[in-house]
């Protein structure tokens, strides 16, 4: 068998370049798997800080001549004790929002994410920003829980 002169030591070009797209390529899905599980985390903690809202509001105070007065400011400061600004669950809460629309508690969250494969790849931590929202609503005396109105936020 004979080697044409310009054939040889191709494949060592070859083998670095598709081991450096095979790790990028792996430390995109990771990075993608970790930004969807610190979504899906966010949007668990976003609902349940609704519903902590409603729970604590619903005391028999609030409901004056069959209307739901809900204050916002104690609200907001439901939805933050629930939420906090910790970065236990992969992701940092930048921001929390609360709006109240009648009975209904609408609750936002956005968080700041360090995506940890391409950080280390390249010396640094990229990162993303994620988003949560969840209405609660707190029913009016005699209606059904189930059938209260739901909102926009």
């Amino acid at each position: 068998m004979s080697r044409r002169r310009g054939e040889q030591g191709s494949v060592l070009l070859l083998v670095p370049a598709i081991a450096l797209v095979a790790v990028s390529l792996a430390a995109l899905v990771l990075d993608l798997d970790y930004l969807y599980v610190a979504k899906a985390e966010l949007e668990n903690r976003v609902e349940a800080a609704a519903a902590a809202a409603v729970d604590q509001l619903s005391a028999a105070q609030l409901y004056l001549d069959a209307r739901v007065e809900i204050d916002p400011s104690l609200a907001q400061e439901i939805a933050n004790g629930q939420l906090g600004q910790d970065a236990t669950h992969g992701y940092r809460v930048a921001a929390v929002s609360t709006a109240i629309q009648g009975n209904s508690i609408c609750v936002r969250a956005t968080a700041h994410v360090d995506l940890p494969a391409f950080g280390a790849l390249l010396g640094a931590t990229p990162a993303s920003w994620i988003q949560a929202r969840s209405v609660a609503t707190l029913p009016a005396p005699g209606q059904d829980p189930a059938g209260a109105p739901m909102p926009g936020c």
